[in-house]
């Protein structure tokens, strides 16, 4: 009887591990999915960014300055946000148990979802401003 007590014991424990770390990869893949998501986007950020510096630099004659300026700053906000989050980002577990790395993902998946957002806008405006600046 001790035999089997045991034995399923040792077989819940094993079980219970195996389903914190599926937890655990479940939420990492998720943080990672919308990095992912964003980082297309940040590429556009750094065109956009050129394409504004080179607009005010050349001085392109219906170019408003501050209208530049401003939207310069929103991507270089979002540029820096994302940057900021992926070199500060830590996907190893370390010694954390596994409450506490459940805790660091979900507020890392919320700040790259609020990342993702600022990024997000950034781009369709400086876009949008952008594409509304005549060509000479």
């Amino acid at each position: 009887m001790k035999k089997y007590l045991f034995i399923a014991a040792g077989a819940a424990l094993l079980f219970g591990c195996a389903d914190t770390q599926k937890q655990e990869k479940d939420l990492l893949n998720q943080v990672i999915a919308v990095h992912d998501k964003v980082m297309p986007s940040d590429v556009k950020l750094t065109e956009n960014k050129m394409l504004l510096d080179s607009l005010l630099k050349h001085g392109a004659p219906t170019i408003n300055k501050d209208s530049a300026q401003a939207y310069i700053k929103l991507v270089d906000d979002a540029d820096n946000a994302m940057n900021d989050w992926m070199h500060k980002f830590d996907p190893e577990k370390k010694d954390k148990s596994h409450q506490e790395f459940m805790e660091y993902l979900e507020a890392q998946k919320k700040q790259i979802n609020k990342i993702d957002t600022l990024v997000t806008v950034a781009v369709t405006s400086s876009t949008k401003y952008i594409t509304q600046i005549p060509v000479k």
